[in-house]
This record gives structure tokens, sequence and C-alpha cells, in this order.
């Protein structure tokens, strides 16, 4: 497809009505600028029912005898127009926001389980859709399922079986509705309707355009910078990573009890505070996760024990649940 604006235009006005669904907000799309390109998608949903008259991408309105779209089919059709879920989550229904105002307002508690509304559900559903100019907007849908009049419309069997998906079948429906909003879709066509194709366009940013790529290509390197240090050509580990290299295994029948060693009057060490960057750990050292320095051996303050860097690890792990030096650990005993 050739991305000159009217070639462009010449081949949005080339799908008929009769022998396509064009799901195109405006009459014709012109880009802003060589900086962007309009994409043309042909989407064909499968039109294969059974005798009930349902599908997989469509399934048969009772109440209008034509065929409506369903979640399978409509992600087809908002995957083609780059439509992407923001965001999904259930809200408190209609019925009881109304009781807990009621409740906030006489101070009294409605009883929640004789309710017929007890079954409720409501969800909202969020999308992004792309608009011709190049931006995008927000589309926000709400669908609520009274259970008590889908209890008078189905029989005993049928609503058991509902019930267990009540709240997925309200994602679904508030989902749906986005997705007709954006794309302009019908509720319900005709089985000659559907088995036509549908055209959607959006637009996207051309990438033969050289200020995209040089955008593109800047995006990339600096991401990169992130993983690798650019001044020695050296991958760097992040400090957690490294002190994880650092740590050897802690030995087993090495751990402290708790209570000796604190009416021991805990650790007390005579080694200087060194902090070491991750980059300079060495592999045989074990080094505090909080000030980074090295643990080294230490013995007691009445000198009848002597902690190896291994036993002071394991029983920090076991009490702190990380590696800290004796400093720290005292730090993170509140000074007992």
């Amino acid at each position: 497809m050739n991305h000159d604006t009217t070639d462009t235009i010449v081949q949005l006005n080339n799908y008929p009505p009769d022998e396509y669904n064009v799901l195109i907000p405006v009459t014709s799309m012109q880009i802003m600028s060589n900086m962007q390109r309009i994409i043309v998608n042909e989407v064909r949903l499968d039109t294969e029912v059974d005798n009930n008259g349902n599908g997989r991408d469509i399934y048969k309105e009772k109440s209008s005898g034509k065929y409506a779209v369903t979640k399978v089919g409509g992600m087809k059709l908002a995957a083609a127009a780059n439509i992407s879920i923001v965001n999904s989550e259930s809200e408190t229904p209609d019925v009881c926001i109304k009781c807990i105002e009621m409740t906030k307002a006489t101070g009294k508690p409605q009883h929640c389980g004789s309710c017929l509304h007890g079954y409720d559900v409501k969800y909202k559903v969020t999308v992004r859709v792309p608009e011709p100019s190049g931006g995008f907007r927000m589309i926000e849908k709400s669908k609520e399922i009274d259970c008590s009049m889908e209890k008078e419309n189905m029989k005993p069997d049928q609503y058991k079986r509902f019930l267990p998906f009540r709240a997925a079948h309200a994602e679904s429906k508030a989902l749906m509705r986005c997705i007709r909003d954006s794309l302009g879709l019908a509720a319900t066509y005709t089985l000659a309707e559907l088995k036509k194709p549908f055209i959607v366009a959006h637009v996207v940013p051309n990438l033969d355009a050289p200020e995209i790529r040089d955008a593109l290509a800047g995006s990339y390197l600096q991401s990169m910078g992130l993983l690798f240090e650019s001044t020695t050509g050296k991958a760097a580990l992040p400090p957690s990573a490294a002190l994880a290299r650092a740590e050897p295994p802690a030995l087993p029948g090495l751990v402290p009890d708790l209570d000796d060693a604190y009416n021991e009057g805990d650790y007390s060490t005579d080694t200087e505070d060194t902090v070491q960057l991750p980059w300079e750990i060495e592999d045989n050292g074990i080094f505090c996760e909080e000030c980074g320095v090295e643990i080294l051996e230490t013995k007691s303050r009445n000198g009848n024990k002597t902690w190896t860097p291994e036993a002071i690890k394991g029983y920090s792990e076991q009490t702190f649940k990380r590696c800290l030096c004796t400093g720290c650990q005292k730090r993170a005993a509140g000074g007992r």
C-alpha cells in the first residue's frame, strides 16, 4: 500500500458497503504528516453456528432474531483497531449503594442475606482507542446484572449454571459495550451482513520517517544503557544480583540461638566498617545487605564464643529474613 495521503484516502473509499462492513469513524481519513501512516485491516468473523444459532464469534439474539458479536469476535476487531484494555474492575451494584446510603442515614444495618439482589454484580471496563489525529481517547462502560430478573427469565438448571459465571458475564458485556462504542459496531446484524469482512483503519507511527527512526533508536539505546555500563562496555549487575552472587549458602549447624546471642550482649567487632560497591564485591565474601560492609569473624563480648561469617549470616536470615552485619542487626532489633 502506498503511504501517499491521496492514495490512502482512495483505498479507504474503495470498500463498498454492500461488500464490506466498514468500521471507520469518519468518511475519509487523512494523515497529518509523514510521521504517521494509516493501517487498514480486514477481519473475517467465523459465522458457523449450531442449531441454536450460537457460534464462536457470533450468537443469535432471541428477542430480535438477528446475530450479535461475541467477546471472542469483539476481541478480534479490537486487536485490528489497536484498542487496548486499560482497566477492568468490579464495582458496587447500584441497588447496594442505595442500601449503604440508607444505612448511613438511619443507622440501621440492612439484611443482605435475605435480599433478592444479594448476588448482583457490576463491572466497569476502560479501553484506549486510537484517534484518526494520532492521539488516543478513553472509553469507559459498565454493566450490572440483576440476578433476581435473570432468575425469573431462566429455568432453575440454567440459573444454577449461570450464577458462578455472572461476574465474567458482566465483564464481557461491559467490554463489548466499549468495543461497540469505539468502532461504531451495531448491536445486531443479519447473518448475511456478518459474512462480509469488517474493515478497520487506524493511525500508527510511520517507521519510514527519519524522526521516528531516530526517536526509536534513542529510546532503544537508553533502555540498553540501563542494563549495561556505557563507559567500560561491561555488563553491570544490579546490587541485589551482585550481593546474591557474592553470598555462599549458609552452613548447617552454625546458626546461633537467639536467646544466647542477646543474653551474651549481642555481637561486637573490632574491625573497621568499609563499604564496598557491588562491582567491587569478591565471590568469597559475605556482605551486609543493609550497609554493604563485609561480615567477618566476630567474638562475643565475654569472649566465650566466636561467630563465623556463615553463622552470622544464617542467624540473621533466620531472625531478620536477610543477611545483616552485627551492627545492623542491633539496629534492626531496636537496641535490645
